[in-house]
């Protein structure tokens, strides 16, 4: 046998050591376990829901034909210089792909994984869509079977991807691949619970979730072989967990069911936490959804994937207002003790209602975010993406997919729609971005996996651009004698040496910006 299939083999069969602190939370929940809580007034995920009563439909378990036509996938490769189009990754193949999540690997940005959920009638199926080639082509793997949510998906430094999302009726799991995607370990199951997401740096994975609805995580400190799993006493829905740069440092922020966005923080690996403490007050953890997805309930204003750290260990907040549905940004730079004043990122569309916000950042604080807004003029929903520098105070938005799509009411037999969130992902070292949602072409079912990544090299290119243009203002002042002021002898040498260090500068940004370029080259017309 060759040494690629031994460790293909590998790669599927290797089981993780689960340890829970609480050893009562080692067990999973009956139907009637979940029956009994949904009775008693438990919050539960919509996706979580609606697949816990598509399991007690008549003609559950009988696979049901394909009735969609299967075109071909068109994929449109992404441009260095301007952002792609986005493309349908989810493969024809599939009846359908709800609730999306995408990550990106630091060590190979051009190695991507979009995951979501999908059903034939028999079972669901959680999904990964793998592209190597930075989104030219997209290879669908099976990752796990006879599962209950979407996909919650992280990276690590090292390249491990951890793929969370729940099993067997409502066990949340993680599995991990070492091969980009491709091939995945068997689950790591932390007892049952709802609506997993995912966060990871160094060799550290940290999945946050609730137990219906007790908030809970598990960590691992050494790429996935091993897991420890913690229970906290808060009760919540929408987990977002997070890793510091260094490593040290956790995080857990989520909805709580008493109205306020909280945080759990614990400053030495898991060790020992603090909290919960309040983020934002008076905020309910969902919010109406508006136009023809109404059917789907209420949408999560906190849902997991909209948090998100930056290398100085500032942490960084995106949710809707419960009461205004809009996307509202605050930040903490104190691990998670006080936190600023709440801020609009998208006050041009004051009045449309906005949904399940995501956010990402990179290590020198540059954010991107998103949220699916509701057009009431052409009663169609679009993807957009807000975005911010890091030495911005105004945020940028525009529309992130091709253009306003419409959406059809409840769909029929076993399919979910666009679920509780979606996802974006930045790379730590700026550059590339991506974001992946789930989307109705023509208002019509199937619900389809969307994603765009943007320009590579477009974060070197603009620190590039910027220093010319101050180099090319401050030598223009200085022609005309409007700089330095006064215009002494010991002024113009300071002035003169400010100048050096900015093209000192400049020449190393034109060196970055051709390393990557070189490494990414353009696509032929």
């Amino acid at each position: 046998m060759t040494n690629f299939k031994l460790r293909e083999r590998f790669e599927m069969s290797w089981k993780p050591n689960v340890q829970f602190e609480n050893k009562e939370s080692d067990r999973s929940l009956t139907e009637k376990d979940i029956d009994d809580r949904i009775a008693k007034g438990a919050a539960i995920s919509n996706t979580s829901l609606s697949i816990h009563q598509a399991r007690k439909r008549p003609g559950f378990g009988t696979r049901v034909p394909y009735s969609r036509v299967k075109f071909a996938r068109k994929f449109h490769p992404p441009h260095p210089h301007v952002a792609a189009n986005a493309v349908e990754v989810s493969d024809p193949g599939l009846d359908r792909s709800d609730e999306t999540a995408i990550a990106i690997n630091p060590k190979n940005p051009r190695n991507i994984v979009a995951g979501a959920v999908s059903s034939d009638g028999a079972q669901f199926t959680n999904t990964a869509y793998v592209t190597k080639d930075g989104g030219n082509t997209w290879k669908t793997v099976t990752a796990l079977t006879d599962t209950d949510e979407g996909a919650g998906l992280a990276f690590d430094d090292s390249g491990n991807c951890y793929y969370t999302t729940m099993q067997g009726g409502m066990l949340p799991v993680c599995v991990v691949s070492r091969d980009g995607g491709l091939t995945w370990s068997l689950p790591a199951a932390f007892g049952g619970g709802d609506k997993t997401a995912v966060a990871a740096r160094g060799q550290t994975a940290l999945v946050g979730f609730d137990r219906i609805n007790t908030e809970a995580c598990a960590f691992t400190l050494d790429g996935g072989v091993t897991w420890t799993v913690h229970d906290f006493t808060d009760l919540g829905l929408g987990t977002g967990p997070l890793v510091s740069y260094d490593h040290k440092r956790f995080y857990i922020i989520y909805a709580a069911l008493d109205n306020n966005i909280k945080i759990y923080a614990s400053p030495d690996k898991g060790v020992t936490w603090t909290g919960p403490t309040i983020i934002v007050p008076g905020n309910a953890y969902q919010s109406t959804i508006a136009g023809p997805l109404s059917y789907e309930g209420g949408a999560l204003t906190s849902p997991g994937t909209n948090v998100a750290i930056d290398g100085s260990g500032h942490l960084h907040v995106l949710y809707v207002d419960s009461h205004t549905q809009l996307p509202m940004y605050t930040s903490s730079s104190d691990h998670g003790a006080t936190w600023s004043a709440p801020v609009n990122v998208n006050p041009e569309r004051a009045t449309d209602a906005h949904m399940w916000p995501c956010l990402s950042s990179n290590k020198h604080g540059d954010l991107q975010g998103g949220s699916v807004v509701y057009d009431q003029v052409l009663s169609k929903y679009r993807i957009l993406l807000h975005s911010k520098a890091e030495d911005e105070d105004e945020w940028t938005t525009f529309e992130a997919d091709n253009g306003p799509w419409s959406a059809a009411g409840p769909p029929p037999g076993f399919r979910i729609g666009f679920g509780d969130y979606f996802d974006c992902d930045s790379l730590p070292q700026c550059g590339v971005s991506v974001m992946a949602w789930s989307e109705t072409a023509n208002g019509l079912q199937p619900w389809q996996t969307w994603a765009r990544v943007f320009d590579l090299c477009q974060c070197h290119e603009d620190r590039e651009e910027a220093l010319e243009n101050e180099i090319e203002r401050l030598s223009d002042a200085f022609e005309n004698h409007e700089l330095p002021t006064p215009r002494t002898k010991h002024n113009i040498e300071k002035f003169e040496a400010h100048l050096g260090e900015l093209r000192k500068k400049h020449k190393e940004a034109e060196g970055a910006l051709k390393k990557c370029r070189d490494a990414n080259p353009l696509p032929e017309e």
